[in-house]
């Protein structure tokens, strides 16, 4: 694909990881020589994710066993999005549906105790312990009050066989037809997820772009927040068929190394 005028004023790339950078165990190829290219321009860089089984320690850990350069301050994902919310109400509790390595990152923000009804239940990734009752126990919840907020919204992820899962969002939506309730998101494609990361670049929106595998949470969530959204076809984008969808990425591109060509 060739260079465009519509690229050539992108000063910050907004870069999904799993299925963009590696999938399957392994980084793709050209991937990780990329990424090197794209600091040499100049251009910022921002690696944002919907993993919400892992805090961001673990992940930095996983990039750099894939043999990837990258800094810790470089990394958004909904973890740090929904903590950052939640330490403007310090005085609230909340009762949290997560993993254990996940509900360890939480241990300073007040959880409900015995029969209290929390501020806030919080749906992430909880696949360490597929127990229906938390579910419904957050249904229960929220019925009462409690507000109900999504780590990210993802239907499904791909395992590392490339075989999906269901995710975060099919969970959140499910608990919030059932109470008639409206839940905040904090991933991917929320609006306020993409803009939080561009504020994090110090750019706006029309200088930086998004990339990702991942057409409903990666290019619907750009263009929710003005973003241009680049599709590559790794990941879930291996399976993209123009004609079952109406989202439109900016461009598509075979792989994350096809980048060079438009940058």
């Amino acid at each position: 694909m060739s260079k465009t005028k519509s690229f050539h004023k992108i000063k910050g790339l907004l870069i999904d990881i799993d299925g963009t950078l590696y999938f399957k165990g392994a980084a793709i190829p050209g991937a990780i020589d990329t990424i090197s290219y794209l600091r040499a321009t100049g251009i910022k860089l921002l690696f944002f994710t919907n993993t919400d089984s892992k805090t961001p320690k673990t992940i930095l850990k996983i990039l750099q066993k894939y043999g990837f350069i990258i800094n810790e301050d470089e990394i958004f994902t909904p973890i740090i999005a929904l903590k950052e919310f939640l330490s403007k109400y310090t005085d609230k509790k909340s009762y949290l549906v997560t993993t254990e390595e996940i509900a360890e990152e939480f241990q300073d923000f007040l959880q409900v105790h015995g029969s209290e009804i929390p501020d806030f239940v919080i749906i992430g990734d909880f696949h360490d312990n597929w127990a229906v009752n938390r579910l419904n126990i957050a249904f229960k919840y929220v019925v009462k009050g409690a507000k109900l907020l999504g780590t990210q919204g993802n239907k499904y992820y791909l395992d590392l066989n490339g075989e999906p899962v269901i995710d975060t969002g099919s969970f959140v939506q499910m608990i919030a037809t059932a109470a008639n309730a409206t839940p905040k998101i904090f991933g991917k494609p929320s609006k306020e997820y993409f803009l939080q990361a561009v504020h994090k670049l110090h750019l706006p929106p029309n200088e930086v772009m998004v990339i990702g595998d991942d057409l409903e949470s990666d290019i619907q969530g750009a263009i929710n927040a003005g973003i241009k959204g680049i599709l590559v076809k790794t990941g879930k984008g291996e399976h993209f068929d123009s004609s079952k969808t109406k989202i439109n990425p900016d461009a598509i591109l075979n792989s994350f190394g096809s980048i060079k060509e438009l940058i």
